[in-house]
């Protein structure tokens, strides 16, 4: 398929969400409260926005970024930009209020994002709040609000404190394809278990395959891809990771990822389902059953 035959099929779809993308703004306007561990670039809104038209991508989720921590006030004012093209995950660890989860709440901010990812030298990645935030009260506490947890950080790691998740008994998204192991392969415990997951509704995945290799050559994620997909796409959404930052090699292109599921999903039912109906049913976007017409 061809950049004008993606175009085209992605315009007859409408409504496409990118369930990940980040915002960052001048600093001398939204100062950054931690060192960054990485250099982080200019990418506003309006960039956002110029990346997506080309690829006909017209809804967002907003991640928190890592250098802002707990800082919501871009997030917020994106938010406000965006009005209903866009929802926000936040980051805010259990000594956050219910009057303060309530007001973000109203802002957009519909989940919370935890993190185990580690930097090389095996420090936990500065601005973020770990999974174990969501024992006692605070998973409790963001299922009265309605939000989720999403979750980014190694599949091992993950599993590996899969109870303290399914105690809070909400609802589960895990960034970036899931982070599994590429090179143990499909039939590893790990990737085996995340389709049972997925199979029994447990879970919700991104697929956002850049973050699974370095560079732009995907093709041994297709049959990962291919499983995921067979295993529930009811619980899969699409993402990119715009503006793709601490990229390992020659970052892609928001029309380049949209290609690249479109070719491996040519069911037009089922691409329709990951890139708009999951998404507006997930995060709450407006419309009869979270659609538009």
């Amino acid at each position: 398929m061809n950049r004008a035959e993606t175009a085209k099929r992605a315009q007859a779809i409408g409504n496409i969400t990118d369930c990940h993308v980040h915002v960052f703004e001048d600093r001398n306007r939204y100062p950054m409260p931690i060192k960054p561990a990485y250099e982080p670039p200019f990418a506003p809104v309006s960039s956002l926005l110029e990346r997506a038209a080309r690829a006909s991508v017209s809804r967002f989720v907003l991640v928190q970024p890592t250098p802002y921590a707990d800082d919501l006030s871009l997030l917020e004012a994106s938010l406000a930009t965006l009005r209903g093209r866009a929802r926000g995950v936040g980051v805010a660890g259990k000594s956050t209020s219910p009057e303060a989860l309530s007001r973000i709440t109203w802002a957009g901010i519909v989940a919370l994002r935890f993190v185990e990812t580690r930097l090389p030298n095996g420090e936990r990645m500065p601005g973020t709040v770990p999974m174990s935030d969501l024992e006692g009260g605070f998973g409790a506490l963001l299922r009265e609000f309605g939000m989720h947890a999403e979750i980014w950080g190694p599949l091992a790691d993950i599993l590996a404190q899969w109870p303290v998740i399914e105690r809070t008994k909400i609802p589960v998204v895990l960034d970036h394809m899931a982070g599994f192991n590429v090179e143990a392969g499909r039939e590893h415990k790990d990737f085996q278990r995340l389709l049972a997951m997925l199979r029994d509704g447990a879970v919700w995945v991104k697929l956002a395959i850049c973050r699974r290799v370095a560079g732009t050559d995907y093709d041994v994620l297709r049959p990962f891809h291919d499983d995921l997909v067979e295993a529930n796409s009811e619980r899969l959404i699409w993402a990119t990771d715009n503006p793709f930052v601490r990229y390992p090699g020659t970052p892609p292109t928001v029309e380049g990822l949209l290609q690249q599921f479109l070719d491996w999903v040519p069911d037009e039912a089922l691409a329709r389902r990951i890139l708009v109906e999951n998404p507006a049913r997930l995060y709450r976007f407006p419309g009869p059953s979270g659609l538009t017409g």
